[in-house]
């Protein structure tokens, strides 16, 4: 899985356990969402506070140990590319069984199909 608008994947050395309050990250004007440095000053009540400041240390010493790759720009366009045709792909397969689920459902549910009767066997059975 990665995060669709930042193509960040979801791993262990990736994501840290926030409250909901945490998570829900604001978007600015153009409807992007604004960098984690932003983010996390608006929750710690600015980016002078000894909060935020305690916190920017962790978040960094997070990066530092997990080794996160610098990109440049270039590689950060390539990684958009693959990942906007993975997420293709994928929604494309997804829709795809999707249609095949409902196809298969409604096969099965169908009450007009013919359904197998002892009767005759029982009849044939009597007589003989």
């Amino acid at each position: 899985m990665f995060n669709r608008s930042e193509y960040g994947l979801h791993h262990p050395g990736n994501i840290v356990p926030v409250c909901k309050e945490c998570n829900e990250r604001q978007k600015d004007q153009e409807k992007n969402y604004i960098s984690w440095e932003t983010q996390l000053a608006l929750k710690c009540g600015g980016d002078t506070s000894e909060l935020f400041n305690q916190r920017k240390v962790k978040i960094l010493d997070h990066i530092t140990r997990y080794k996160y790759p610098t990109l440049t720009a270039q590689e950060k366009h390539a990684i958009r590319v693959i990942a906007e045709s993975l997420y293709e792909n994928i929604k494309s397969e997804s829709e795809k069984s999707l249609s095949m689920y409902r196809k298969l459902d409604e096969a099965f549910l169908k009450t007009d199909l013919p359904t197998h009767s002892t009767r005759p066997a029982q009849k044939a059975a009597q007589s003989g």
